[in-house]
C-alpha cells in the first residue's frame, strides 16, 4: 500500500468506518463483543496457562489476517472508484 493509500486507510478508519454500518451491523458487532469477551473469560477459567496462550496467539494471527484482507479490500474499492471518474 502506497502512503497515500495508507493515509486514506487511516482516515477512513478513524473517521468514517462508524458510519457504514446499519443498525443490524451495529446489533451484530455488539453480540460478537459480548461473545467474545464470555468465551475470554471463560477461557481464562478453564485453560491452562499455556492454552490460553497460545489462544491469544491464534486470535491475534486472526486478526492479522482479517486486517489484511480489509485493507486490500479498501484498496480494491478506491481503485475501483478511481477507475470509474
Amino acid at each position: 500500500m502506497d502512503e497515500l493509500t495508507r493515509i486514506l486507510w487511516e482516515y477512513a478508519c478513524k473517521y468514517r468506518l462508524e458510519g457504514c454500518y446499519d443498525l443490524a451491523m451495529k446489533e451484530e458487532r455488539e453480540e460478537n463483543e459480548e461473545a467474545i469477551d464470555q468465551c475470554r473469560k471463560l477461557l481464562e477459567k478453564l485453560c491452562s496457562a499455556q492454552a490460553l496462550e497460545r489462544t491469544e496467539e491464534l486470535c491475534y494471527y486472526l486478526e492479522v489476517l482479517r486486517s489484511v484482507d480489509q485493507e486490500a479490500a479498501f484498496l480494491c474499492g478506491l481503485r475501483l472508484g478511481l477507475s470509474l471518474r
